[in-house]
């Protein structure tokens, strides 16, 4: 099967760059095992795609692409859920309110993303082709929803972002934001117009959201300055007085 020159250098383009983040992952023992996994996932997943492709089998490039759908939700789903892990229980435990926040706010994203996704009606000359953009839709906007409710739930709690786990975010909510952009136009307008070129736009995107992170991921985040002078003692001084406090309380029982 011919393949364009449009065609084939995104391809590898992508698959280059899921590879070499994997690397800097691993090379540089980032803490980050799901974002290792999903780049794995999708190395092999576009290896299989394009051998499918190459030797002209729509019938195992259909099963392998639908195959893939699902894990490719789960490890996105993982990932933020990841990212959420290292921003809101920085001590190993969860923050106070950020577990309630978080799990009420990711399932009310949800419940909204399928009651949009429900209403909409993409017109597409399949059933398949129908659930897919359908499929996407929900995915973007869930996964889109999840990193932005991340961010929230952290500012609001007054939570600091590392550096890598901020890269991280950055990067993938950037890409899911044009993710929910492009897929609302692939719904509106089905599989027959600007299809293709919206599928582009989205793996350009996705590529620069991939160069990002790895650039800031193979960086050593930068040491935390040290506590002025005044915050110390602004600190100590705060500390004898609960204990004078704790003190009296204690005398007056």
């Amino acid at each position: 099967m011919h393949f364009s020159l449009v065609d084939t250098i995104p391809w590898a383009t992508g698959s280059a760059l899921n590879l070499t983040l994997l690397f800097v992952v691993l090379w540089r023992r980032r803490p980050f095992p799901v974002l290792a996994t999903y780049m794995a996932f999708e190395a092999i997943r576009s290896l299989l795609l394009f051998l499918a492709y190459l030797y002209g089998s729509k019938y195992w490039y259909a099963r392998i692409y639908d195959a893939g759908l699902g894990i490719d939700f789960a490890l996105q789903l993982g990932l933020a859920l990841e990212i959420a892990r290292i921003v809101l229980r920085p001590t190993g435990t969860w923050v106070r309110d950020a577990r309630f926040r978080f799990a009420a706010g990711g399932i009310a994203g949800a419940a909204t993303a399928a009651v949009l996704v429900w209403w909409v009606t993409p017109p597409a000359s399949t059933t398949r082709q129908f659930w897919e953009i359908r499929g996407n839709l929900f995915t973007s906007l869930v996964i889109c929803e999840l990193f932005v409710l991340v961010s929230l739930t952290a500012n609001q709690l007054g939570l600091g972002w590392r550096n890598h786990v901020m890269a991280v975010g950055q990067g993938l909510t950037a890409w899911t934001s044009l993710m929910v952009v492009t897929t609302s136009f692939q719904s509106f307008f089905g599989t027959r117009h600007l299809y293709m070129p919206l599928e582009r736009v989205r793996g350009a995107i996705y590529d620069v959201a991939i160069c990002w992170m790895i650039l800031q991921l193979w960086r050593d985040e930068p040491e935390r300055q040290p506590i002025s002078s005044d915050l110390q003692e602004y600190i100590l001084a705060l500390h004898k007085r609960v204990e004078y406090d704790l003190r009296r309380l204690d005398a007056g029982h």
